[in-house]
């Protein structure tokens, strides 16, 4: 009687330190992986474009996150996702530029220009919310910043040129 016993109680041992094995393993793994930085994924795309990167927006899923990096250069525009932990490209597409995508184009290169960095928006930013850049694009003179700290969504828009802040938005993060 005591065999009939001590048989299932130590299936259900072996069965349920296997799934607490597994689930620790499984987690393991996951921390170890980290999603990389804007900046990271940025150089990624200039090696790949010489250009100006003019978007650069992370996007996360139950099935994937990615980068989806929009890089401009004279004659093209091209649309790029990289895998948001390896780096690895994804997709590339490259479209030409129609006469309405200089209207919201603003060239480094150009002379009477001078426009921050992505870098200098983002630190303007940080300094009215703290939390992971998730968005930052140069859209009609506008570095558009956006931000998540885990319970708020925040926006930050930030004149490109003179680096004050144009305009501020805080939402409860979906």
């Amino acid at each position: 009687m005591k065999k009939i016993i001590m048989i299932p109680a130590l299936v259900v041992t072996l069965g349920v330190g296997a799934a607490i094995g597994s689930t620790t393993l499984l987690s393991g793994n996951a921390q170890e992986n980290k999603v990389l930085t804007i900046q990271q994924i940025e150089k990624k795309a200039l090696a790949i474009v010489d250009g100006t990167v003019a978007d650069i927006e992370f996007d996360q899923n139950q099935f994937r996150s990615i980068y989806e990096v929009e890089v401009h250069t004279e004659t093209a525009e091209y649309d790029l996702k990289f895998d948001a932990y390896t780096g690895k490209l994804l997709k590339q597409k490259k479209e030409r530029r129609d006469d309405d995508d200089w209207d919201n184009y603003i060239s480094v290169s150009t002379p009477t220009a001078k426009i921050i960095t992505k870098e200098q928006a983002i630190e303007t930013a940080l300094t009215k919310a703290k939390g992971t850049v998730t968005k930052i694009k140069l859209d009609d003179g506008l570095y558009e910043i956006e931000l998540k700290d885990g319970q708020y969504e925040y926006e930050v828009d930030v004149d490109a040129m003179t680096g004050n802040i144009v305009d501020f938005e805080q939402d409860i993060e979906d």
